[in-house]
């Protein structure tokens, strides 16, 4: 079948959520957004660790417009203080305080010259990415509405009229849109949510379920991209230049009919769809009129600009938490802010960070579809492929052994699916206490096999001693290739 999977396919827990913006961008962060490890720190005022983590919970999203923030901040604040998780947001946030200071410091020691310096370098760079800016191409980014909620409410209706959230008292995937207006939403611990909803319902995750529906949306997306490109179960992005060009229709009645099918080929799961020149402003406008809605951005560079200069940094896909977190403390909300003191940017943050900043400021990148490494054995462009899963904590090895393996199987299945193989595995444990521990093993081949991934995995949980309980667990797939096997033209067979 046509249409390739991006990403791994999230299996619980919230690091897959399955219609929020991903954190996992995050995760590097403070080693590729600012190369300071050898600067000195500066003085940069008192930590707001606490005021940090409960913002987490009241940014927006669709369907909390009306939320009382207040209310919120107050309920996690009474909820997770002194817990363990707490305790472990709270140590995160004294790393980001300390890179902040870090960048502080190198800030103030930029003399007026050096900073011209870079400004003009920076300028060059803008006028290249400006000459070079394509709006030739047309991308619909479909992301299906409260995905794992919809599914369950579609084939038991009476749950529309009540609010529910997919997971469980120690984490919540998704939560539909009546939970939302209490508060409730992805990510957010399920104790924290039932406080806030006392007279929520929690629905236990079905992923076969998801994946079979994921599907019928799908065949769907195939009719107006055969090479449509599915990162995660309930989102996609198409290039629909060429269906524009063929059948003489407008991208705005495009991304209705599409939106419509879908509906009926699920028989009512509805999805919201955005539309731009690149991938990456298509994501942007997908969020924009959700639930059940379309946003089409015109192929204009005055139009794309108007949409990006008071676009939030968060909005980006990219931009986590912890990024928003350190370009707040320089000045920078907006992308116009970010574009206004690029070379700020410049001079404190990395060469990729700072790349990939400038073009979300300016509206540009991520016009062609990603190049797909097609011959056996090639190095592909994507990082790694990975599963984990959140449950109450035991300190059951047996248990553990029984997860670790089946999310090993897991992530062997999703690399034949995408014709991938592994040159390293990675045994992630989350304890209870919410430290988490990570170990890696090299591979003597790429490999794909399950009987390898699940020996490599359990070899590396056998090498650790005294974990006392555990709360997660996961595995990845990393240093990744085009699977070895028989190729069509040059191209690998699916």
């Amino acid at each position: 079948a046509k249409g390739r999977l991006s990403h791994p396919v999230a299996m619980d827990g919230h690091a897959f959520d399955d219609d929020d913006t991903s954190s996992e961008e995050d995760e590097g962060f403070l080693e590729d957004f600012g190369d300071a490890s050898s600067r000195r720190a500066g003085d940069a005022g008192p930590s707001d660790a606490h005021g940090q983590y409960t913002s987490a919970f009241v940014n927006h999203k669709a369907g909390m417009d009306g939320v009382d923030k207040a209310h919120v901040r107050r309920v996690v604040d009474e909820m997770s203080k002194n817990s363990a998780h707490y305790r472990n947001e709270n140590r995160k946030e004294e790393k980001v305080e300390a890179k902040i200071r870090e960048m502080r410091a190198a800030h103030a020691r930029l003399t007026p010259e050096h900073l011209a310096r870079i400004q003009r370098d920076v300028d060059a760079r803008v006028k290249t990415l400006e000459k070079k800016r394509d709006v030739s191409r047309t991308w619909i980014h479909v992301d299906m509405d409260a995905f794992y909620a919809a599914v369950h409410t579609l084939e038991n209706p009476s749950l529309a009229r009540i609010p529910i959230a997919v997971g469980g008292i120690g984490m919540i995937s998704t939560a539909n849109y009546v939970a939302r207006t209490f508060g409730v939403r992805s990510a957010m611990p399920g104790f924290i949510a039932k406080k806030l909803c006392p007279h929520l319902t929690f629905v236990t995750p079905d992923f076969e379920k998801y994946r079979r529906y994921a599907e019928l949306a799908r065949e769907v997306f195939r009719e107006f991209d055969a090479d449509f490109d599915a990162v995660s179960l309930d989102e996609a992005f198409l290039d629909v230049t060429e269906y524009l060009e063929t059948r003489g229709v407008y991208a705005s009645a495009a991304a209705a009919d599409l939106r419509a099918k879908v509906r009926a080929k699920t028989k009512g799961l509805t999805c919201s769809a955005g539309v731009a020149p690149n991938r990456r402003l298509a994501k942007v406008c997908s969020d924009m009129n959700k639930p059940d809605g379309q946003m089409v951005l015109a192929n204009d560079r005055d139009q794309i600009l108007r949409l990006v200069n008071p676009l939030p940094v968060r909005k980006v896909g990219g931009v986590g938490k912890v990024n928003e977190r350190v370009l707040a403390a320089f000045g920078m909300s907006t992308c116009g802010d970010v574009f206004a003191k690029r070379a700020v940017v410049a001079a404190l943050f990395s060469k990729s960070a700072f790349t990939f900043l400038l073009e979300a400021s300016m509206g540009v990148g991520t016009e062609r579809r990603p190049t797909r490494a097609l011959l056996p054995g090639t190095q592909v462009a994507r990082k790694s492929l990975g599963q984990e899963k959140t449950f109450a904590p035991t300190a059951d090895r047996r248990v553990l052994e029984r997860v670790i393996a089946s999310l090993a199987e897991e992530v062997a299945g999703s690399l034949k699916e995408e014709n991938l193989a592994a040159r390293a595995v990675t045994l992630k444990i989350k304890r209870a206490t919410f430290e988490v521990t990570q170990r890696q093993t090299s591979l003597h081949r790429a490999e794909n096999s399950a009987a390898v991934l699940v020996e490599a995995s359990l070899r590396l949980f056998r090498h650790e001693t005294g974990l006392g309980s555990v709360r997660l667990v996961g595995v990845k797939a990393s240093q990744l290739a085009a699977a070895e096997g028989e190729t069509e033209g040059g191209k690998q067979t699916r």
